[in-house]
């Protein structure tokens, strides 16, 4: 029992340890996705605006026709 009793330290150490990495590991894993959602956003964007702007030279194309 002795034995348990002068190990408690370090193992409450160890464990609030391996809490702080949980954390720290979750924190920077939503970091991570929230770059990588925004990089998706961004392309989404990029690709509608690209529409646009060919929907819009067709119209002025025609409108230079009539």
């Amino acid at each position: 029992m002795q034995q348990i009793i002068d190990l408690w330290p370090t193992i409450f150490c160890v464990l609030i340890l391996v809490v702080i990495w949980y954390v720290v590991r979750k924190i920077l894993n939503s970091v991570s996705n929230k770059i990588n959602n925004a990089e998706l956003y961004k392309e989404d964007i990029l690709n509608v605006l690209e529409e646009i702007r060919n929907e819009l030279k067709e119209l002025n194309r025609n409108n230079s026709i009539k």
